[in-house]
């Protein structure tokens, strides 16, 4: 932590000496990334015009022109339309000289890029971006995550080294907790019983012992939550977030292996399936239970445990009554965070089209966000501006942590790297962005953030990137089985599907479905990736 607080008093020195000197008619020397002429260059982005000035009228980015003579049209494309507006770019070639935070899907960008619409970056890195060439030394894993099977790199990353940042954990009623007399849960059996009592003991203490609710989530939420969750826990957590999407992990004996099918998923859902029986996982997580309704029940001290990034996404309540457990051991003594993204968080927030007659100047002109000044620069601004240093660290000034609209809002008035995600930059360190809001991560996240170093997965991957073949193969398999399991699931959970009988037909029914084909193709992407230089 001293050594990231060091870096970042050199980078904002760096940066207050370049963004105050803008203004000046003698300038300062050219940098990386400065043009001996004026350059235009037209980017489209997704709109977010109604909780924000418009990218042409945004401070950040009316100082960043000022300290680059880069000027940049801004397309801005409302998310409804965001679909319709890019094909039609894409199909007319009506292109603009890149798409900034706008997110290409694998498949595209092997397409686009195969025909030329999208250029190959890899040569303008290497000439032009020390910063991403740097990314890429430090950590290959960043860089196999952007090769393409024709071995091109198409797309720039949104990076994310913060393990808080990059994870979700399971947040339980402190306050309930405190009532009852119990300790917060360090395993799955501890949980079940925790949940149990909350619902049958008058947790919320208002003489009702039937209005509480244990673990409960918008519907939807729950298996991309708390299911991915407990894959750590039962002995399936090696690979992190994106291999369990992919229904993947690597087994202690070092084979990569399905989820869906294995014994140890069939013990997961046994789990959810106790919980169910108890009554403490309503089985209306599964169906019509909207973010309205859950946060109203929250704010009336319904909710006994939840799912999420942070306490707040719960409403106000979340921050003042739930504490965050990062990890549960398991039945068998499993314990790994498996809800865990890798670094490179995003893998498409910046491409180049054939139709930029700059692209070594708009290549320079973006990894600036991939080194140390450009990162704090994308999120706090310029002191005396957007921040002030108190005690060594920045905190927003009072328009931006008093905005009434909130917080992050507030700074999304001033910096553009706050809200929406996955732009191309590297977030600043966890303990710096919770700073500028006046709090340390623990305080933050209301969690031991130092857990999640002691339980990361061993291997922690991207999505693996298909060759055209390859995604199509995959494709048709995971439409099918996903439909399937998604049915089987909560007839497993609610006992309609009985364990003892029907596990075996649900395999099998998996096995017609084309299984091994399709783990035959994950294990052929895991090499390809793992081959990267």
């Amino acid at each position: 932590m001293e050594r990231r607080l060091r870096w970042f008093m050199v980078g904002l020195l760096a940066l207050s000496l370049v963004l105050g000197g803008c203004g000046s008619k003698g300038g300062t020397p050219k940098e990386e990334g400065e043009t001996d002429g004026p350059v235009t260059l037209k980017f489209a982005r997704v709109s977010y015009n109604d909780v924000r000035p418009p990218s042409k009228d945004l401070w950040m980015w009316k100082k960043y022109e000022e300290k680059t003579g880069v000027h940049i049209e801004w397309e801005e494309i409302p998310g409804a339309s965001l679909t319709e507006r890019k094909n039609v770019m894409l199909g007319s070639n009506q292109l603009p000289d890149a798409f900034y935070q706008i997110g290409f899907s694998n498949d595209e960008l092997i397409s686009y890029g195969g025909q030329g619409i999208f250029l190959p970056l890899e040569d303008l890195i290497e000439e032009h971006a020390p910063n991403l060439k740097k990314l890429f030394t430090d950590y290959p894993e960043v860089k196999k995550a952007l090769t393409m099977p024709d071995g091109h790199i198409y797309s720039l990353p949104y990076i994310d080294s913060a393990l808080t940042y990059r994870s979700i954990r399971l947040y339980i009623n402190q306050t309930w907790l405190d009532r009852l007399g119990l300790e917060a849960p360090a395993t799955t059996d501890e949980l079940r019983e925790v949940l149990l009592a909350f619902k049958e003991q008058d947790a919320n203490g208002n003489g009702d012992p039937h209005d509480e609710m244990g673990w409960v989530m918008p519907s939807g939420s729950i298996n991309s939550m708390f299911e991915r969750q407990l894959l750590g826990s039962f002995g399936m957590g090696n690979g992190g977030l994106k291999a369990a999407e992919r229904w993947i992990y690597k087994d202690k004996d070092g084979e990569l292996k399905l989820v869906f099918n294995d014994p140890k998923y069939k013990q997961v859902l046994q789990y959810l399936h106790q919980l169910y029986r108890d009554g403490t996982l309503p089985l209306f997580n599964y169906s019509e239970y909207e973010y309205a309704q859950w946060v109203t029940d929250a704010s009336g001290d319904k909710v006994g445990a939840f799912s999420w990034g942070d306490p707040a996404y719960i409403g106000t309540t979340g921050p003042k009554n739930f504490i965050g457990i990062n990890v549960l051991a398991g039945p068998g003594g499993d314990k790994v965070v498996n809800w865990m993204d890798p670094m490179t968080r995003g893998t498409s927030s910046f491409t180049v089209t054939k139709a930029n007659k700059h692209p070594e100047e708009t290549i320079a002109w973006v990894d600036y966000f991939y080194g140390e000044e450009g990162s704090m620069y994308g999120f706090f601004g310029s002191e005396g501006e957007t921040y002030n240093m108190v005690d060594g660290k920045p905190v927003y000034i009072d328009e931006i942590l008093h905005y009434e609209g909130g917080q992050q809002l507030g700074a999304f008035q001033y910096v553009d790297n706050v809200y929406g995600g996955y732009y191309p930059y590297v977030e600043p360190p966890a303990e710096l962005r919770s700073a500028a809001k006046g709090k340390t991560v623990d305080e933050d996240f209301k969690t031991d953030s130092a857990e999640l170093e002691k339980y990361l997965p061993e291997e922690i991957w991207p999505t693996f990137v298909p060759t055209p073949e390859e995604s199509k193969e995959q494709s048709a398999v995971l439409t099918d089985i996903n439909k399937y399991i998604t049915e089987m699931r909560v007839k497993f959970v609610t006992g309609k599907a009985n364990f003892e009988s029907d596990w075996d037909h649900y395999v099998n029914t998996l096995d017609r479905m084309g299984t091994q084909k399709y783990l035959e193709i994950q294990k052929a992407q895991y090499e390809r990736y793992n081959a990267v230089q």
